[in-house]
């Protein structure tokens, strides 16, 4: 939460000048929202912890992605959640922005807005659980892009409809190679 007495536009006219206007915005909106990063350099600032997120990382210039319509990936937003790994393809199939990390237990999706990334996630949770398939998933997130653009918001967009899961429990640290633990032995 941010101070009463932090000036989120001062910060970001003294920490972000050559930063483009986009991400400039955007780092008002998430310091107006999460305070002052836990760590700034000149090409990304970085949240961690701030519910429901694990870690927000802002950077100053992302990649182009065309899904569900052109725009580039500045904002990166990590959960806990742990992925099985039969679904991982499923999830990339539906969209190649969300990264898995069976081995820290999170899910992060890279986008533009805080909103669709939580639409984003809100869908891959849909694909794990087996409520959407990819091509449903796929249909289902442009209908509520559009349905976003012309006033008529769905609630996927708005909130985690899941509550993240402890980094302990979502964790996979996996099993040690058979032939390496009996070479120990």
């Amino acid at each position: 939460m941010p101070r009463p007495d932090f000036d989120a536009p001062a910060w970001v006219k003294a920490h972000l000048a050559g930063w483009p206007a986009l991400t400039q915005g955007l780092a008002l909106e998430l310091l107006m929202k999460y305070g002052s990063p836990d760590e700034s350099t000149p090409y990304r600032l970085i949240w961690h912890s701030n519910a429901p997120w694990t870690r927000t990382v802002l950077l100053k210039e992302g990649s182009v992605h065309n899904f569900p319509k052109p725009h580039q990936d500045v904002l990166e937003q990590t959960v806990a959640y742990r992925v099985p790994p039969e679904k991982v393809g499923d999830l990339v199939a539906y969209d190649g922005s969300l990264v898995v990390d069976r081995t820290r237990g999170e899910l992060t999706a890279h986008c533009d807005t805080e909103r669709s990334n939580i639409l984003t996630l809100n869908i891959a949770d849909d694909i794990v659980k087996g409520e959407r398939t990819v091509e449903q998933a796929l249909a289902y997130h442009a209908q509520v892009v559009r349905g976003v653009e012309t006033g008529d918001a769905e609630r996927y967009a708005q909130r985690l409809k899941f509550a993240p899961a402890a980094a302990a429990q979502s964790a996979d640290p996996a099993d040690e190679a058979p032939l390496l633990r009996h070479l120990g032995e």
